[in-house]
């Protein structure tokens, strides 16, 4: 009577065979997945920017402006702060509410505002008066991740913002 008891070396090769096929297949979709998931909190923290900074103006009861610059990863950031001068430029002392860059493999594309109210875009920042309206009509924040996925941020005059995917 014989009682061996475990896997057999072609069992074991035909087993682990089978795992390395299916991780393959599985790979690239997770590549995917993990990118729209870097997607999906560039475009939180954006979002939360505005918000934080429509509430602290009206809760100092003055300006807060929200500055983009365009990159891709580190070089894309974004930043909102307390303008006590009214300059809409970040000064020395000028108290930061939120700051921060995107995700690697994300690209802020464009961040346009129309700050004089002419229908046209093209300022890469906005600001929030003492009620929490933005100045001009709207804007936006394009962001795309490393597939193309694209998704904006769009705050209009009443300083309300909303994600749309695109």
């Amino acid at each position: 009577m014989n009682n061996n008891k475990g896997f057999t070396l072609l069992e074991l090769m035909v087993v682990v065979g089978l795992i390395t096929v299916l991780a393959g297949l599985a790979a690239p979709e997770v590549k995917q997945w993990a990118a729209s998931q870097r997607l999906s909190a560039s475009v939180r923290s954006i979002h939360s920017a505005f918000q934080l900074a429509r509430l602290e103006a009206i809760k100092v009861g003055g300006d807060v402006v929200v500055a983009f610059s365009e990159g891709t990863g580190p070089s894309g950031t974004y930043a909102a702060f307390v303008d006590e001068d009214g300059d809409r430029v970040q000064d020395t002392g000028e108290r930061v509410i939120a700051s921060g860059s995107l995700s690697n493999q994300v690209t802020i594309g464009s961040a346009r505002f129309d700050l004089g109210g002419t229908g046209t875009l093209d300022k890469l920042q906005t600001h929030f008066d003492s009620r929490g309206l933005t100045t001009g009509r709207n804007g936006e924040v394009r962001m795309t991740n490393v597939y193309g996925k694209a998704v904006r941020v769009v705050l209009n005059s009443a300083g309300n913002s909303r994600v749309e995917m695109m």
